[in-house]
């Protein structure tokens, strides 16, 4: 991938492109984003550049012969290490070296993706997705072995949140200590699911959320939609390209979530606990994917009743039906209990990511609303 085909991020590709000029190419670098912020393709567009046979001021040549194999993910001094699940493609012990096949397949097909995307390609679902103890030992294989053709060999290891304890801690010596010539790039999204002795070990590489203008522009780019459409869907996606991408696919999906959510604040309320059960099971359904997305949109309006009280109306990020609800609700939120609902939402939604019972969740996180939205400012 080329630097010119990555959405955004203009400094940091003005500052990787500086360092590797000045010969500073750290051994371990973590590209730390918002899923859909484009770190993954930023990482593979600087180990591009590192590799490159006629690099230029500003990007790779793209012709090339070591161009070529990463256009194609066919390196043989590029490997990769994502979670993996037991799933259509493995049955048993699932690892990284025994999706490659899929993996590349995937994301030669696809410039933007989620976790959610990979595990439906392998048919996982919503099982929960790791790197496990045989992926560390493929990364300490792959590190002892001499570099094929390339300058650098460059490890990309895309959401270690999700290692194990187990391959975390097996790969902790190598990340301090790399053979010669190799790079690790990591892609996370949470330095919160990270062991502090990784963070410790890598140079971190800050990718911010997107612009509602980048956003635009590349949807217009790589989707070709009418420029009014690519406005409204950069609203919703809040910075997030692959959620702009979704969205493009599944315009329906936060028209759901704004009648879900508002019947749910209407009981809560109310202190309804016999409607808040029946409203628990029916979310209960949605599935553990589900879940997390409706947990981050009801992140992003509570964010925007802050907006709306605090700021100006004027600088909402609501389409109308959202404005409409926004008029009367934002008055119920407030510096008394806005912390308190990040902090609660945010637990819940590491919870469902871990895999926690979804209904008990849900209606800890209900009752702890009850009490919030009466409380005072």
């Amino acid at each position: 991938m080329l630097f010119k085909d990555v959405i955004g991020h203009k400094d940091t590709k003005l500052q990787l492109i500086k360092g590797v000029k000045n010969n500073r190419i750290s051994h371990a670098q973590l590209f730390l984003g918002i899923e859909g912020s484009g770190n993954f393709q930023l990482a593979l567009a600087y180990a591009q550049y590192i590799n490159c046979e006629n690099i230029d001021a500003s990007d790779s040549c793209g012709k090339c012969s070591s161009c070529i194999k990463y256009k194609n993910k066919q390196h043989p001094d590029l490997h990769f290490f994502y979670p993996t699940a037991v799933g259509n493609e493995v049955k048993d012990k699932p690892s990284s070296r025994k999706l490659i096949k899929p993996w590349v397949e995937f994301i030669n097909q696809k410039e933007y993706f989620t976790l959610n995307d990979w595990m439906n390609h392998i048919g996982a679902g919503e099982k929960l997705s790791k790197l496990n103890i045989l992926d560390s030992q493929d990364i300490i294989k792959t590190m002892s072995l001499k570099n094929f053709e390339a300058k650098f060999k460059v490890i990309i290891i895309w959401w270690p949140e999700n290692m194990n304890i187990e391959c975390s801690n097996k790969i902790l010596k190598v990340l301090e200590e790399p053979n010669p010539n190799s790079i690790f790039l990591l892609v996370g999204h949470n330095t919160d699911q990270l062991l502090t002795t990784i963070i410790s070990r890598v140079q971190i590489v800050k990718t911010k959320r997107l612009s509602d203008h980048e956003i635009i522009q590349g949807l217009i780019k790589k989707e070709g939609i009418p420029e009014n459409l690519a406005k409204s869907l950069s609203i919703t996606a809040n910075g997030n390209f692959s959620k702009a991408l979704e969205l493009v696919n599944t315009p329906e999906s936060d028209e759901q979530f704004i009648d879900v959510f508002q019947k749910w604040m209407r009981i809560c309320y109310a202190a309804d606990f016999l409607k808040i059960e029946k409203w628990i099971n029916e979310i209960d359904k949605l599935g553990r994917i589900a879940q997390k997305n409706f947990l981050e949109y009801g992140l992003r309006i509570f964010r925007e009743c802050m907006v709306y009280n605090y700021v100006t109306p004027e600088m909402n990020r609501l389409n109308q039906k959202e404005e409409i609800f926004n008029e009367n609700f934002a008055k119920f939120i407030h510096g008394g209990n806005i912390l308190e609902i990040i902090d609660i939402f945010e637990h819940t939604h590491t919870a469902i990511w871990r895999n926690a019972n979804g209904k008990i969740a849900f209606m800890n996180l209900s009752l702890t609303i009850c009490n919030l939205l009466k409380s005072k400012p």
